[in-house]
């Protein structure tokens, strides 16, 4: 499946598809879901369950938050990589972006920054960041991962800490 998703987006590719490449037929993949909704979903908890381990293990460091799940993505799980390229799904995109606002506002922000924002300045800041670091994410994965994971996390790092100290 990742291979078709790194080819279009996932609302564009079908059942038929994803039997064809994976060499089963319909009805086995009926065996195990209901869809191709179902399928991807399992998929979509598994990551979340990952990343939110991953965010709550580092919960003061978001440095070591972002070169886990970098080297995460490193490693062999091309179905995860895929779902987060620019053809997988919107959910998984949300919840990742809200993790990361999430982390920066709640952690990064008020324990590492030298001057303290008003709730809106912080609300903007962590937006910025959080979409920024998703696309550079994305990015990173439509580049072949050629950086390693601890040169795309000191890439991140710096433009959290300028964020933080302007």
């Amino acid at each position: 499946m990742s291979d078709l998703l790194m080819e279009k987006s996932f609302d564009h590719i079908t059942t038929t598809e994803l039997v064809k490449r994976a060499g089963i037929s319909r009805s086995s993949f009926y065996t195990h879901y209901q869809d191709k909704y179902e399928m991807i979903d399992n998929y979509q908890r598994a990551f979340f369950s990952k990343q939110a381990a991953i965010f709550s293990e580092n919960d003061t460091d978001l440095g070591a938050a972002i070169y886990e799940l970098f080297t995460f993505l490193d490693t062999d799980c091309p179905v995860e990589t895929a779902l987060l390229s620019e053809n997988g799904t919107r959910e998984i995109h949300m919840y990742l972006i809200h993790q990361i606002k999430t982390f920066l506002a709640d952690v990064i922000f008020p324990k590492f920054t030298q001057k303290s924002f008003d709730r809106v300045n912080l609300d903007y800041r962590t937006t910025y960041l959080s979409q920024a670091i998703f696309g550079i994410l994305q990015l990173w994965i439509k580049r072949g991962k050629q950086e390693s994971p601890q040169e795309i996390t000191d890439i991140l790092m710096l433009m959290v800490a300028y964020q933080g100290h302007v």
